[in-house]
């Protein structure tokens, strides 16, 4: 955590020309067990973006190499892009069968509450700060000494970095761990996709719900499913229907708790 502090203060007295990662470690609370994923805010400016590691690697090879690396077979929820500019936040979304992307405006207004409680996490002296955004109440944690105002997934606008944040539901818990700079363009920018509603969204995941292969068929793509080796496997779209239904239901605890789309 001193590194991190010394890196905040050196980004201080720097322009934010130069590409600056921070990353989070996130704890899923909400299933049986801890879950842990590490999670990258890739910043160029005045603009960022915030997905997993595996995401990011992914649009990585998209861009090197013209091709989708494979994902789970879920919907994509903790990814998002922001232009701090002109104040506009977007979800971004990839397709688990066609990789077809869109995006969401996130228009709702983070009205942030400002307290004057204090903690010291790690070297940082942070200040605390409450909000209410899509059915969950989110508590933050932001260095008031650093000049970035953003933070973990759509949250923005505090004055300072967030470094924690976490629902008051105790499902999701972001927490920043490393800083690092790069001479390299990280924010891996390709085509937004399709602009859609929360609406089409939800039918996005119904429909994929309950028939994952529907698209597939649509466009006539010949398909073969193979194990981790590539080698052919026998299998049924039934049996991979089931297993894709069970994962989406296990995992059905988005960010977004009003818009949470309940499967049968």
């Amino acid at each position: 955590m001193k590194q991190i502090l010394f890196f905040l203060l050196l980004i201080s007295n720097t322009f934010f020309s130069q590409n600056i990662s921070f990353i989070y470690e996130l704890k899923d609370l909400a299933h049986k067990g801890v879950k842990t994923e590490y999670y990258y805010l890739d910043v160029l400016g005045k603009q960022s973006v915030f997905r997993s590691e595996k995401a990011r690697e992914a649009d990585s090879l998209m861009q090197k190499n013209g091709y989708w690396q494979s994902r789970k077979p879920t919907f994509e929820n903790i990814y998002s892009f922001k232009n701090l500019i002109s104040n506009k936040v977007y979800k971004s979304v990839t397709h688990p069968a066609m990789y077809d992307l869109y995006y969401i405006n996130i228009d709702d207004k983070l009205n942030w509450e400002i307290l004057p409680d204090k903690m010291k996490i790690g070297e940082i002296q942070c200040q605390k700060a409450t909000t209410e955004y899509s059915g969950r109440n989110w508590i933050a944690w932001f260095d008031p000494a650093s000049p970035l105002q953003d933070g973990p997934y759509i949250f923005y606008g505090l004055p300072g970095l967030i470094v924690k944040l976490s629902d008051d539901k105790g499902d999701f818990d972001f927490n920043l761990i490393e800083i690092k700079k790069s001479d390299k363009n990280n924010m891996f920018y390709l085509r937004k996709g399709k602009e859609i509603s929360w609406d089409v969204y939800k039918k996005l995941q119904s429909d994929y719900y309950n028939d994952p292969f529907a698209e597939v068929k649509a466009r006539s793509i010949k398909t073969k499913v193979g194990d981790a080796n590539g080698n052919p496997v026998n299998i049924s779209f039934k049996e991979i229907t089931e297993s894709i239904q069970k994962q989406m239901k296990e995992s059905n605890n988005p960010i977004e708790l009003d818009k949470v789309v309940k499967y049968p």
